[in-house]
């Protein structure tokens, strides 16, 4: 590059070019021109010259909503957020608030202010895609907490171990619920007890009026009628109050034959519903008698008069006759007191099927008490009780028998089996089955705390010696089984 004044002798030292005027107008400008190219170049406003570039000097040589930090213009307001972005003062960074900045698969959601799911190619596994509640939710035991698994039928997580039980308390597999396991956790008056894994009641102080603990099944029982109010009764037998009539049920309710109070809906049959009224197999209620249809329209003891469509004295098969106060047979199209086998007897009595009578029998001893004497049983009975939780600790003479049909109403023939004092001990032989190995062996019975020893024969099970006559209610004096 030359100089201008350089420049200028240059042209003076060439005669032979002509240059119009014009251009000798133009010459010295386009001179100055290619000198000041030589300098460095200027940086726009606001900016200042750091090296060899332009760094922002101010907030003003940034564009808009954008500021100068360290010569450097970053963001500072949702103008310069990209689309969907708004700018947070707090985090001071753009931050997502609309669908269109959203992950594939998801939306915005305004009541969450995040980017939610929507649809199942987004859920983790082991979820579903809920479109009414518009996310994903559990729906498999990998996403429920410790101790929980999924319930397909109540369609959530539900506590499965000890756990996720509250402190004092464990799951019970039975009740599949937590329950009380501590004294701590028992209600006042109640103690734990490991044995019956229950808070039982000490005494009767944790009985209601007119109630007292009975210690062989630790729980509370009526001791007079009066306890159980207007129009019931205590069951002496149970220790429950019975209802007498409808007087001693709510609004709504009826006393059925068995002295329990029963809504009038989800009958099953007649004698689910009060005098007056049928249970209307259509509906499953207890609707009062009118016009019929349907025989199960009717009361026991009649049938529907397809002609008349009004119900009238007849049966056409045992079900259409009433069971109480005792049980009728359909014999001839007209319901009579009869018997057809024991099971139509009151409880202890036998049916001569020829007579269709029911009658004690004399010499019988079943249920017969011999706790402090078994030999009261005799030769044809042995002196049993029950193995089954929850039993009373009372025992009693059992009859032998081979079936059913040997056996009063109210029983049935059971299989007998020994106990024994422990592992590997004799046992007695069974006539029988002399060929049986029959060896003392410890079993665990459910529900039961402890190992229980009884004789067990080859198939590894509680070896059957005889059978006897058992009351059906699992206690005596037997009562009615529902």
């Amino acid at each position: 590059m030359i100089s201008p004044s350089h420049a200028k002798s240059a042209a003076v030292n060439r005669p032979l070019l002509l240059v119009s005027r014009l251009a000798l107008l133009a010459l010295p400008l386009l001179l100055s021109a290619c000198a000041r190219t030589a300098l460095l170049p200027d940086c726009p406003q606001g900016y200042t010259l750091s090296g060899d570039a332009c760094v922002c000097a101010t907030d003003q040589g940034c564009p808009t909503d954008m500021r100068c930090v360290d010569g450097v213009c970053v963001c500072h307001g949702t103008g310069c957020c990209p689309d969907g972005y708004e700018f947070n003062d707090d985090s001071l960074t753009c931050v997502c608030k609309s669908s269109l900045c959203c992950p594939s698969n998801h939306v915005w959601k305004d009541s969450e202010q995040k980017c939610v799911c929507n649809n199942q190619d987004c859920c983790p596994e082991g979820y579903e895609f809920d479109t009414e509640a518009g996310g994903c939710r559990c729906a498999a035991d990998n996403c429920c907490p410790e101790g929980f698994s999924w319930s397909a039928t109540k369609k959530t997580c539900v506590c499965g171990s000890d756990s996720c039980c509250p402190v004092d308390y464990r799951f019970d597999t039975t009740r599949k619920d937590c329950v009380c396991a501590k004294t701590s956790c028992c209600p006042a008056n109640y103690t734990y007890d490991p044995d019956v894994k229950a808070c039982v009641c000490n005494g009767d102080a944790c009985c209601p009026a007119g109630y007292h603990k009975d210690a062989t099944t630790e729980r509370c029982v009526c001791i007079s009628d009066a306890a159980c109010g207007a129009g019931n009764y205590c069951d002496t037998a149970s220790g429950a109050c019975r209802c007498r009539d409808n007087s001693g049920c709510k609004s709504g309710q009826y006393c059925n034959g068995f002295g329990f109070c029963q809504t009038l809906a989800n009958c099953t049959a007649n004698a689910d519903c009060p005098s007056g009224t049928f249970c209307d197999i259509t509906t499953d209620r207890c609707t009062p008698n009118g016009p019929c249809s349907l025989d199960e329209q009717c009361p026991f003891g009649q049938i529907c008069d397809s002609i008349t469509a009004s119900c009238k004295n007849a049966c056409r098969r045992d079900a259409d006759c009433p069971e109480a106060p005792v049980k009728q047979a359909c014999v001839n199209n007209v319901c009579v007191t009869t018997c057809r086998d024991s099971d139509w007897c009151p409880v202890n009595q036998f049916c001569t099927a020829s007579t269709g009578t029911c009658a004690s029998r004399s010499g019988r001893v079943d249920c017969q008490d011999c706790t402090n004497s078994p030999f009261v049983c005799g030769n044809s009975a042995s002196c049993l009780s029950f193995v089954n939780e929850g039993q009373n600790t009372r025992r009693f003479c059992g009859v032998y028998c081979t079936d059913d049909t040997q056996c009063p109403s109210g029983y049935s023939c059971t299989g007998v089996i020994y106990s024994c004092s422990g592992e590997g001990t004799g046992c007695n032989s069974d006539p029988a089955a002399p060929s049986e190995n029959i060896v003392c062996k410890g079993f665990l019975v459910e529900n039961e705390v402890g190992t229980q020893y009884f004789c067990a024969d080859s198939t590894g099970n509680p070896h059957e010696y005889v059978k006897s006559c058992a009351p059906l209610s699992g206690f005596c004096p037997a009562t009615a089984y529902p």
